[in-house]
């Protein structure tokens, strides 16, 4: 279901369960609509909507609806408003906050129970909304984005300050603590395995004292080219609903049926 905050921000819903809040998932690849459909993307969500979550999305920068006329779509529209010294991720994170407020206002997100994932670009914005928000517990990244300037779009702007900002290395100490879960193909040359590796390792560094040794996972797998397998998904379900999926109680969330409520 597609829905709109008090404030005007358009995302995307799968049915809400009934009952009390739930632990609730952001998932990012496309559109807000797409990402909750187009598998292998949305399996993560599929997987965990299935034990009682609620999973939302939004539009990406430049992808669905928040497309602006005229403008490229898609990376290539990352690209323009960067050259045009337009920081894509504060106003992302600003759609992901208020999306959370009203899902919690509205009783269906526990603010205790928060996540985030996403694959290649949505798997940026998901350590993105996260390092914007420390109500996020947890996020997941298949074939992560961890520096623009990886992405052949983003030629010519390697002495950008802005885009040179916006590389996950700078949102780490935001980050440290909070679970991590990075799954890439040993040869991912769209947005760099080694990027990804050398991500994972800051924050690993980051995060020492500050949680368990389990903290940040990698998993760097023999799979050619950019990839987003569905077994990945599949782990990384298991994985938050560990880390997340149970209430300060130490309760599970469960498979519960899925009416409308108060959204």
């Amino acid at each position: 279901m597609d829905l709109t905050t008090s404030s005007g921000t358009a995302f995307s819903l799968l049915p809400p369960h009934a009952g009390a809040a739930a632990p609730t998932l952001l998932l990012f690849a496309w559109s807000g609509s797409r990402t909750l459909e187009d598998k292998p993307y949305c399996r993560v969500g599929r997987l965990l909507h299935a034990r009682g979550w609620n999973v939302a999305s939004l539009d990406l920068p430049c992808h669905g609806g928040d497309r602006r006329p005229g403008e490229p779509e898609e990376l290539d529209g990352w690209a323009a408003r960067c050259a045009a010294g337009e920081n894509i991720v504060a106003g992302f994170q600003r759609r992901v906050n208020d999306v959370l407020q009203h899902l919690i206002g509205a009783g269906v997100a526990d603010s205790a129970r928060l996540a985030t994932a996403g694959t290649s670009r949505g798997g940026f914005m998901a350590f993105q909304a996260a390092a914007g928000n420390p109500r996020i517990r947890a996020v997941a990244g298949f074939a992560p984005v961890t520096d623009l300037l990886a992405l052949r779009e983003l030629a010519g702007q390697e002495d950008s300050l802005l885009v040179r900002g916006l590389a996950l290395h700078q949102a780490v100490p935001a980050l440290a603590g909070r679970a991590a879960w990075i799954t890439i193909g040993n040869a991912d040359e769209r947005v760099g395995t080694g990027r990804a590796v050398a991500f994972a390792r800051a924050l690993t560094l980051a995060a020492h004292g500050r949680g368990p040794a389990d903290t940040v996972v990698l998993r760097v797998l023999p799979v050619p080219g950019h990839a987003s397998l569905p077994e990945w998904h599949d782990e990384a379900a298991e994985w938050l609903q560990a880390k997340v999926g149970s209430d300060p109680h130490g309760r599970a969330a469960r498979q519960v049926s899925s009416t409308p409520n108060r959204m």
